[in-house]
Formats: structure tokens, C-alpha cells, sequence
């Protein structure tokens, strides 16, 4: 993510705006990737807005967090030990990121991402313009990571460790890292909550050690061991944002399915719409989620969900050609969208640059990032939201 831009000769960048003007002259769609505009505008709400602000914006707009830095733990500590080991992030040095937002090339293409920076490696107020300060717990397979987040009330400034390291203003934004069937969990007083992690790579070969009829969601509420608790356990599993269980289910394999996949029933729902639209083909929706947190006025947090959806299609066009002693001639196109390859110039950060003729583009499935609701889980079951998207123009 942080490759910076290499040398191109003459012959590259003409290429490259030749390539440009022929995809413009035949009206492909150019723009499917979040927009500078999207990025600049929720930066700003999140920099400078009112708590209302952030929260509208966090609850409407696809974002996918990095799976974050792991590096205050050791390898040993980080692959030995037990399945499902708690892992405590203890200084306040790991717990801070900034943040810069920038757009999702593949898989969530249409959402935002964002890099993060450490409190040392941006360590001059200067250093950090137009980054975003937040909380942020990172992920590793088979473990659960743990913060707790500083009360306001007596930290409202954070001071880091190593010198020359300015502090900064205790942040009112948390994110997690991007989740793809974990469990996220927040636990204890709402304003110095407690925020725990818990996942399997699928590609690791390590299984999730579930218990006879026990599901994915209920082995990690066993493995974090709060069972006994009075204070409230708010939590997310993957049934909540992107592979339900069946009403009744029998064990964790027993899960809502459409076309064999695995899926949400909003998902589903925004799939069956789309299939009736005879322009769109080869057409595959694919839930997902991602967690962030907010400090209000009164210096308490709220978690919340976001549940999203990545839909891809190619576009059937018809083209029909009148000739005057024959038949019409009819051809059937199915077009997808240009958008970067992997031939990309990027910026200091890492993210693609569409405005540098550097960056070769190419033909694929139409793509789009869809939010379909949001569900806040604690401090306590507020508020669950189902996006209307009858009247949405998806593609």
C-alpha cells in the first residue's frame, strides 16, 4: 500500500492518455472508484464535524480498514500459545493510529480504505495535517486482540512515550480492523470501554475449535472467557453482517445460503433486485462489514456496525445495425468499466493517482460498494437501521 511512483518514460504516458481518450470516446464509465471528492469530504467531517456529522457519515459510507500493525507483539508471542489467547495491547503508543482515507482498488472497489501512521513515525503536530487521530485495534488469526480506551475526563490529552513525540487530544474515533467473519466485542463503563478482536484467516489452515453444536459467533464469546460477567457484552459476529444463520440452526455449517453461497438476507434481498434488471449480467453480490466507535459530548462511546455489500456486473448492451436487402444485425455486448490495472502510478501514500497518465487502465466487471444499514451493539441493542434502497441506482 505504501509503494511510491516509479520512472515512466514519454512513451508510457502517451500511451496511457491515448488509452484514456479511446475508452472516453466510447462511453465507458472511468469513475469507479470512491472519488477524491468522497475522500476529501468525509476526511473533513472527520477532522473537523460534529459528532452528529461523523456519525452520519461513518453510518452511510463503505469503509474497509487495513488489518493493521501487529509489530508490538513478538512472532513467538504471535504464533505459539493456545487458540483464542488473549493479547493485550498495553501502551498507549500501539492503541493510537492516524489515518489517512484513500480508495479501495480491488474487492470493495467504490469504498474507502485508509493506511495508518504511528504516533512516532508522524510525530510533529505540522507532520500530522490531514490526518485523522483515532483508537484502533488491530487483528491476527487465531488470537484476540484487546484495548481499553482512555477516559476523557482524565486524559484529555495523550502523551506518548518517545521523545520529540508531540501528544495529541484523546480521540473521540475508533475503528477496528476490517473483519471478514470475526467477532468484535466492547465491554464494560461506556466511557472507558474495553474493545476485543477475534478471527481466522481461512487460508492459515488453522480450523476454529467449536464445541459440539456450537456455533463461530458463540466459541468466541466462550474463548474471551466473560461469561460470568454483570457488565454488558456488546458484540458482532459473522452472523450480524455477512453469513447468517438459519432461524433454529442446528450448527454453525447451518447458514443462509442463495445460489450455494453464503450470505446476509439484505444481501440477498439487494441480489434478487438486481436480478431482474435484463442489462446486467454475470452479476454476484458479496456482504461485508466493518465496526467504528464514536465518543459523544458527554464522553461516552457508542459501537456500531455498518453492514455493506460489494456488487459486480458486466453491462449487456444491444446494438442493433439496419441494413436495407438483409436482416438486422444484431450484436449483443457485455461490457465491464475502466478502471485501473496493475499498471498504476500512486501517490506518497500508496493509494492509485487517476490523474496521472502513468496509470494504465483496463476493462472490468462493473463494480459498486452498496451500504445497506447499520446496528449499533453497545452500550447497550440501540438502534438497527435497514437502508431503502428501492429507489437507489446501484449500477
Amino acid at each position: 500500500m505504501r509503494s511510491m511512483p516509479g520512472h515512466r518514460n514519454d512513451h508510457v504516458e502517451a500511451e496511457a492518455r491515448e488509452r484514456t481518450l479511446a475508452s472516453q470516446k466510447k462511453g465507458d464509465h472511468i469513475m469507479p472508484l470512491a472519488s477524491q471528492e468522497t475522500v476529501n469530504r468525509v476526511t473533513n467531517v472527520l477532522l473537523n464535524g460534529t459528532h452528529q456529522m461523523k456519525q452520519a457519515v461513518l453510518r452511510s459510507t463503505p469503509i474497509a480498514p487495513p488489518h493493521g500493525d501487529v509489530s508490538m507483539f513478538t512472532n513467538a508471542q504471535l504464533r505459539g500459545g493456545a487458540f483464542g489467547d488473549k493479547m493485550k495491547l498495553t501502551q498507549v503508543d500501539d492503541m493510537i493510529r492516524f489515518i489517512k482515507l484513500g480508495p479501495v482498488e480491488r474487492d470493495f472497489v467504490g469504498a474507502l480504505t485508509f493506511v495508518t501512521q504511528t504516533p512516532a513515525q508522524l510525530p510533529s503536530v505540522a507532520s500530522r495535517l490531514g490526518w485523522v487521530p483515532c483508537w484502533f485495534l488491530p487483528w491476527f488469526s487465531g488470537k484476540i486482540l484487546k484495548l481499553k480506551i482512555s477516559d476523557v475526563a482524565t486524559s484529555p490529552v495523550i502523551n506518548f512515550a518517545g521523545l520529540g513525540i508531540a501528544p495529541v487530544a484523546n480521540p473521540s474515533l475508533f475503528f477496528t480492523a476490517g473483519i471478514n467473519g470475526c467477532s468484535v466485542f466492547a465491554i464494560g463503563a461506556a466511557a472507558t470501554p474495553s474493545l476485543y478482536h477475534g478471527g481466522v484467516d481461512p487460508g492459515s489452515g488453522v480450523a476454529m475449535p467449536l464445541l459440539v453444536n456450537e456455533t463461530t459467533e458463540a466459541a468466541w464469546r466462550r474463548l474471551l472467557g466473560r461469561g460470568a460477567t454483570v457488565k454488558f457484552v456488546g458484540s458482532v459476529g459473522k452472523s450480524d453482517y455477512i453469513s447468517e444463520l438459519n432461524p433454529a440452526a442446528a450448527d454453525d455449517t447451518d447458514r443462509l445460503r442463495y445460489k450455494t453461497f453464503k450470505t446476509t438476507t439484505l444481501a440477498q434481498q439487494l441480489e434478487q433486485r438486481l436480478e431482474v434488471n435484463p442489462n446486467l449480467t454475470k452479476l454476484t453480490v458479496i456482504p461485508w462489514g466493518a465496526v467504528f466507535g464514536l465518543r459523544d459530548g458527554a464522553g461516552h462511546w457508542g459501537f456500531t456496525l455498518v453492514k455493506h455489500a460489494s456488487a459486480t456486473a458486466r453491462k449487456v448492451t444491444i446494438i442493433t445495425k439496419k441494413r436495407l436487402f438483409r436482416s438486422d444485425k444484431v450484436t449483443r455486448l457485455e461490457r465491464g468499466e475502466i478502471r485501473p490495472s496493475a499498471s498504476v502510478v500512486r501517490d506518497a501514500h500508496g493509494f492509485v493517482d487517476l490523474t496521472d497518465p502513468g496509470t494504465i487502465l483496463a476493462e472490468q466487471d462493473h463494480a459498486t460498494c452498496v451500504c445497506l444499514g447499520y446496528s449499533e451493539f453497545f452500550p447497550g441493542a440501540g438502534a438497527a437501521v435497514v437502508r431503502n434502497l428501492a429507489n437507489t441506482q446501484i449500477f
